[in-house]
């Protein structure tokens, strides 16, 4: 079966049914309406991606707070993120880049107006998965 692939092509994202996928990264995120219907501790959120089966693949992780920043628009404003997803929820989500060195808290983006922050990993935040294209030629 043919998948529907619509290219937006101001910020090189595909959007493939629950995945949306960035063709400037080769990063390819869950799009789906998990993304806004839950909230999440960090442990529940690595136990998500981790056992994540979506688009036939099975090697989903949480995003680091560089991958997050790549698909905010600051430009934008509830919410700021870029155009080509489906969901777009207005909240904070989780990275899994360590704050400071300290090991019980991570970044995290708030999506409402890009800015970041520091989530202590008993918080409830949203999550949205990511994975990186691995069959993605190298520039």
């Amino acid at each position: 079966m043919k998948k529907l692939f619509i290219l937006l092509s101001t910020i090189g994202l595909l959007s493939a049914g629950e995945m949306a996928i960035d063709t400037r990264t080769g990063l390819m995120w869950q799009d789906n309406r998990f993304v806004e219907s839950e909230r999440v501790t960090y442990a529940q959120a690595e136990k998500i991606c981790k056992e994540m089966r979506l688009g036939g693949y099975s090697d989903w992780r949480i995003p680091t707070i560089r991958e997050l920043i790549s698909i905010v628009d600051y430009k934008k404003y509830d919410p700021a993120i870029v155009n080509g997803f489906s969901i777009g929820e207005s909240s904070y989500f989780w990275s899994s880049t360590q704050y400071m060195g300290d090991p019980d808290k991570v970044w995290g983006i708030n999506f409402k107006d890009g800015s970041l922050d520091s989530n202590g990993k008993s918080y409830d935040r949203r999550v949205r998965c990511v994975r990186t294209d691995s069959r993605r030629e190298k520039k």
